[in-house]
Order: C-alpha cells, then sequence, then structure tokens
C-alpha cells in the first residue's frame, strides 16, 4: 500500500513540475493505475525525437520500431504479446492537469492491453485504415471516459473534459456510420462495449472540475 501511494503521489507531483514529461514518470504512473502494466507493455521509451509529431502524444509499437505512425513500425496484435510505448519528452502542453497525465497514460494501457487480448472485447480488422483507428480509439476513449466519471485520475479541466467527449464522439459516430453501411446489425454486438456518448457525458458532469490557468499568449488548447 505505501509504494502504491508514493507511486500515485509522484507521478501527480511530476505531472505538476513542468511540461516535460520522462520515460520513468510514465512508468509510475503506468504502475500507480495498473501494477500489471508490464505484461502488456515491455517498455517505455522516448520516439525518434524529443518532440511529438502533430495529433499524436504518445503510441505503441512493436519490439525496437520507432514511430507508431509507421506500419512497420506498428504494435502487434496477439494473446499475451507485448509492445512498447513511445513517448516524447513534449507530450504534455503546460497547461495540462496532473488528471490529464493519467488519463493518456492510462489511454495508452487499454490500447496495450486490448491488443494482447487482455480484454473480452474483440480486437477486429476491417480491412480500412480510417474505421480500424475508430473502433479501437472509440474504445479506448470510453475505457478512459467512464474512469474519468469515476473520479480515477483526478480533477480534469473543463476543456480537457471537453476534448475526452470531442475524441470519443468523433470515433464512436466514424464507427457507427461505417457499421450502419455495411452491416446495421453487426451493432447489437458492437455497441455492446460502446455505450452512448451522452450517457457518458452525463456521468463526467458529476466529476470535479480544476481550476487551472489559461495558457501563455499564443498557446492552444
Amino acid at each position: 500500500m505505501f509504494c502504491l501511494a508514493a507511486a500515485v503521489c509522484l507521478c501527480r507531483g511530476a505531472g505538476a513540475a513542468g511540461p516535460e514529461v520522462t520515460p520513468a514518470q510514465v512508468e509510475a504512473m503506468l504502475a500507480s493505475l495498473h501494477p500489471d502494466y508490464a505484461l502488456y507493455i515491455s517498455g517505455v521509451r522516448y520516439g525518434a525525437t524529443r518532440l511529438h509529431p502533430a495529433a499524436l502524444y504518445a503510441g505503441l509499437v512493436r519490439a525496437g520500431g520507432r514511430d507508431p505512425r509507421m506500419p512497420e513500425d506498428g504494435p502487434r496484435t496477439g494473446r499475451g504479446v507485448r509492445n512498447e510505448l513511445v513517448i516524447y519528452a513534449d507530450m504534455f502542453e503546460p497547461w495540462r492537469t496532473p488528471g490529464w497525465r493519467l488519463l493518456v497514460t492510462d489511454h495508452e494501457y487499454f490500447h496495450a492491453r486490448h491488443l494482447a487480448r487482455g480484454f473480452d472485447i474483440p480486437v477486429a480488422g476491417f480491412d480500412q485504415m480510417k474505421t480500424d483507428t475508430d473502433y479501437r480509439e472509440a474504445l479506448a476513449w470510453a475505457w478512459v471516459a467512464r474512469r474519468e466519471a469515476d473520479n480515477v485520475y483526478g480533477p480534469l479541466s473543463a476543456a480537457e473534459r471537453a476534448e475526452v467527449a470531442a475524441r470519443y464522439r468523433e470515433h464512436y459516430d466514424g464507427f457507427l456510420a461505417f457499421v450502419n453501411r455495411r452491416q446495421p446489425s453487426a451493432w447489437a454486438h458492437y455497441g455492446r462495449f460502446l455505450p452512448d456518448p451522452d450517457s457518458l457525458v452525463r456521468r463526467a458532469a458529476a466529476a470535479p472540475i480544476a481550476e487551472t490557468p489559461p495558457p501563455a499568449d499564443g498557446a492552444t488548447r
């Protein structure tokens, strides 16, 4: 219990300390959330650069992979596989709350465990990159949205809460549209794992909101 509490304090303190993040900090966050994380994530390291690519804070790669965006470096799928987590020193903007850091780390844990068939959730492929992305991202955003509503991460800012809801709705709508075009009856199966976005927003509304200072001039949220 003491070690777990110390890990939680360490990661939350590190989250408030500054904009940069290290592999050791991310491993501390993973351990505080999921002591079993090493079953699915074999290690955490920096990507090819210290600056994160556009629209990518972190990502999974196969052993030795360097760029999560490249198919040849992409994570492996299969029961018991372990992938590596690539992070970037600037993956969190300075205005982000400690809760957001935990949430994004947990998002990657979900992906790693899902790809290793560690959940009773289908690891499906649809022969379309966008649809595969929408399906997997919708699952991961639903996972963190539920845990956000349960206050697992601590308070998020209003902007961060809105971002979680928007990301989930984007991928949920994209995947639902695909299913409705191809085989509407399949939603009876896949929809079991993807709650209605409005229901998640209502649940999250009861969680506390963090007060954060406005971003510096020229910064974006």
